[in-house]
């Protein structure tokens, strides 16, 4: 079942509605039982978080927290399913993108004023931006990715590139300098990868590469603000290199960098920790920079993210919010928080300013110094009802472009049509 079609169908059962209590209650002895539930089932993002939840649950014997995983895929059905038959988490790890749809099923407990106003004051704007819809805070930011220019040295030093691009004609020149063909036709190198893994994959590329150009995804009412000079702009820059065969959409960055078939992509951060176990020592020949606009100077990136919040229908909400204060606040002998710990352990940016400021001067990793820079330019993937349908019909609208050779221009116009404001 796709995305769009288990989001249409637990919407629908969350409008027959069932009232749901959420978590277990009190036990006999008094103590409050909370329910947590993430997707973080698999080393090393269940092993840190349970070990905070063991620290908390010795600490804190009459609030007791217990975690409930499932895979990512099925988050969002079983987070909104559960709620409806009363089973629903106290307190639930959603993607950001999904936040604008809880909001308006009613999952979501409002973030109580004081916890709201430390939250806007200790986070970074990208941080923020992407957990908060229609100027309402949906949690706690947790995991935050931002997007960068991830190249192979090695193969860019063989055609005599000795820099990153740094603006998109160098992207273009480089690009086709490095991109490999064999007398079949076959791909050997592909020279700029515009796909990545994940939700609409060649979506986030294009938003990163607009982002470099000024432009926007969507307004605040959920209106597609891309069909314009600066969406059009990079979307023929992505043409461009499709037409000279410089990008191909059939081969999937993730499966090829490592090996030598791709010499640039548009990726994620969490690429990084990836890599690293993938290609071991061959690693050093990976590196990062921003995602290059059309002049020099000028640079763009997309920043999505993860938050915690409380279940609306939770019978321990207080406890709840009082749980989150604490694993986003508590302090570590390494002078940040535990979950900006937690965090950056994974390789992820921590959304706290001062935990990425203090981690930063410590990174052992230079690859990881523009994703963390990116996290204060980055254009917040917006959220609000109807967001991800507009990325999907963004998303279907650009792979014509790199697949079919369709007009960059009436493929935007086709996908501003299709975007309809919830």
């Amino acid at each position: 079942m796709t995305q769009g079609i288990r989001l249409a169908v637990v919407l629908g059962l969350l409008a027959s509605g069932t009232a749901c209590s959420g978590g277990e209650g009190a036990s006999g002895d008094g103590k409050v039982q909370l329910t947590l539930l993430s997707h973080y089932g698999s080393h090393p993002a269940k092993d840190g978080l349970d070990k905070m939840l063991e620290q908390w649950n010795k600490e804190n014997p009459d609030i007791q927290v217990k975690s409930e995983v499932v895979k990512f895929d099925d988050l969002l059905t079983t987070l909104t399913v559960r709620q409806t038959g009363g089973r629903g988490a106290d307190i639930v790890s959603a993607y950001g993108l999904w936040g604008g749809q809880l909001q308006k099923a009613n999952v979501l407990a409002k973030v109580p004023d004081d916890v709201a106003k430390g939250i806007n004051s200790k986070y970074s704007p990208a941080a923020l931006g992407a957990v908060t819809t229609g100027g309402t805070l949906l949690g706690y930011p947790t995991e935050l990715n931002t997007y960068g220019l991830f190249y192979n040295k090695k193969i860019l030093a063989a055609a005599g590139v000795t820099k990153p691009p740094a603006t998109w004609a160098e992207l273009q020149e480089t690009a086709k300098k490095v991109a490999k063909r064999d007398a079949k036709g076959n791909v050997q190198v592909e020279g700029l990868s515009l796909i990545q893994d994940g939700d609409n994959k060649s979506a986030h590329p294009f938003l990163s590469l607009l982002d470099s150009a000024g432009g926007t995804f969507l307004g605040p009412d959920g209106k597609a603000q891309f069909d314009n000079a600066q969406g059009k702009s990079a979307l023929r820059l992505e043409a461009d290199l499709a037409a000279a065969k410089a990008t191909d959409p059939s081969i999937s960055p993730v499966k090829q960098f490592r090996s030598g078939g791709v010499a640039m992509a548009i990726q994620a951060g969490w690429w990084v920790g990836s890599l690293k176990t993938q290609m071991a020592g061959k690693y050093s020949d990976v590196g990062v920079a921003p995602i290059p606009g059309p002049t020099a100077g000028s640079k763009g990136s997309l920043a999505y993210g993860f938050f915690m919040g409380v279940n609306q229908r939770s019978k321990h909400s207080e406890e709840a919010w009082k749980f989150l204060a604490w694993l986003n606040d508590h302090q570590t002998d390494s002078g940040v928080t535990g979950m900006g710990q937690y965090l950056a352990d994974m390789g992820l940016i921590p959304p706290r300013t001062a935990d990425a400021a203090t981690l930063k001067k410590s990174l052992k990793d230079p690859n990881l110094v523009p994703i963390y820079d990116a996290a204060e330019y980055a254009m917040p993937e917006p959220n609000m009802p109807g967001a991800y349908e507009a990325k999907t019909a963004l998303h279907n609208s650009i792979m014509t472009v790199l697949s079919d050779g369709k007009s960059p221009d009436e493929a935007l116009a086709q996908a501003a049509k299709a975007v309809k404001p919830q």
